[in-house]
């Protein structure tokens, strides 16, 4: 056998690493469809994982017949659920994204100048007529390209009964194993990156602190938003009101700024249609009944588990649902928060380097 050397040695541990290397990129291409399915897995696990300790423990130490029962609750109570509002949904969105151009043509065609239309008191009012017909294009193009956007981002998801099917197959299947062994699963993982206990603690106590944010305000948040938008709309006689709730739902994530982006315009076009009752009541329920679950009940559900600028949490949400899709939603301020995360490890394990605060 040769004898080992310096040179022979550096040489074997690069050529195992380039090797690790193209294994690895291999096996991430081959398995590229279900990296979302399998991220998602493990965050939902480790949200669910305090829920499999308890009743672990009830259960005499039966881990997999409690990772049998939590699976069917989650499915239960939140997969079917959101797979029965997606078909709603999805019906009501195809039907604003066909109805509100010929809406906006129909407004565009009328006698009437838009400036009848709207309250005497409203500043400028004479001046919004010679812009009309933009003014309307653009409100009919992003009514429709919302509809189109929530369409082909529930089309994405789904893409093929069977592609859907199969990647949820995966996330429950996956989430069945990281309930069961997931804590000795990531011990495995920890031994082959060159990070402290502490760093690992950091990572994952924050990863798991805004996962539960985000999922309480789109769940809690979101959810009771998008139902008094939606009432709202409903009660003032705009069509699609299930649609724009859903979309409120989705922009609850941003603080403050989600919910408005829905019924403001609503007013706008309620007083713009000669409904200046209906549109001084909207303005009211926005900005005060809508407005309570963002400023009171918000800071107590949700409280400060993300600790990132709201401009951060703005830019991350849109970016992860431009990225990832409707999951993006949640994706996007996880992956701000790790990058806030591995940036406050980078900090103090180069501190002698960087400058004094």
């Amino acid at each position: 056998m040769a004898e080992s050397t310096p040179g022979t040695d550096r040489f074997r541990k690069v050529f195992i690493l380039l090797l690790l290397l193209v294994v690895g990129a291999t096996f991430l291409g081959m398995i590229s469809n279900f990296i979302i399915a399998l991220v998602l897995a493990g965050v939902f696990s480790a949200l669910l994982y305090p829920l499999q300790s308890w009743l672990c423990q009830r259960l005499g130490g039966r881990s997999a017949l409690a990772a049998i029962l939590v699976l069917t609750a989650a499915v239960v109570v939140i997969v079917l659920p959101l797979l029965a509002m997606l078909g709603v949904v999805v019906a009501e969105a195809v039907q604003v994204s066909e109805q509100i151009k010929p809406w906006a043509r129909e407004l565009m065609s009328g006698d009437t100048p838009i400036t009848a239309q709207l309250p005497d008191w409203l500043p400028y009012a004479e001046q919004l007529e010679p812009y009309r017909e933009r003014i309307l294009n653009k409100i009919a193009e992003a009514g429709s390209a919302s509809g189109k956007w929530l369409v082909s981002s529930v089309s994405a998801v789904t893409q093929g009964t069977v592609g859907f099917l199969l990647s949820l197959f995966v996330m429950l299947y996956a989430m069945f194993f990281f309930l069961i062994d997931g804590a000795r699963m990531l011990d495995v993982f920890k031994l082959h990156l060159p990070l402290a206990r502490e760093d690992w603690d950091l990572i994952l106590d924050r990863g798991v602190a805004v996962t539960r944010a985000s999922l309480k305000g789109i769940l809690v948040i979101g959810a009771l938003q998008g139902l008094l938008v939606g009432l709202g709309l409903w009660a003032a006689g705009i069509s699609g009101a299930a649609f724009w709730g859903t979309i409120v739902l989705i922009l609850s994530a941003i603080p403050g700024l989600g919910a408005p982006l829905i019924w403001v315009p609503a007013a706008i076009y309620l007083f713009v249609t000669g409904a200046t009752g209906w549109g001084i009541a909207m303005v009211v329920w926005g900005a005060v009944v809508v407005g309570l679950v963002d400023n009171v009940l918000r800071p107590i559900i949700v409280g400060r588990d993300t600790r990132l600028p709201d401009l951060l949490i703005l830019v991350a949400t849109l970016g992860g649902i431009i990225m990832f899709g409707a999951v993006g939603i949640l994706l996007g301020p996880i992956i701000a928060a790790m990058l806030d995360t591995v940036l406050n490890i980078y900090r103090r394990a180069f501190r002698d380097w960087l400058p004094a605060d």
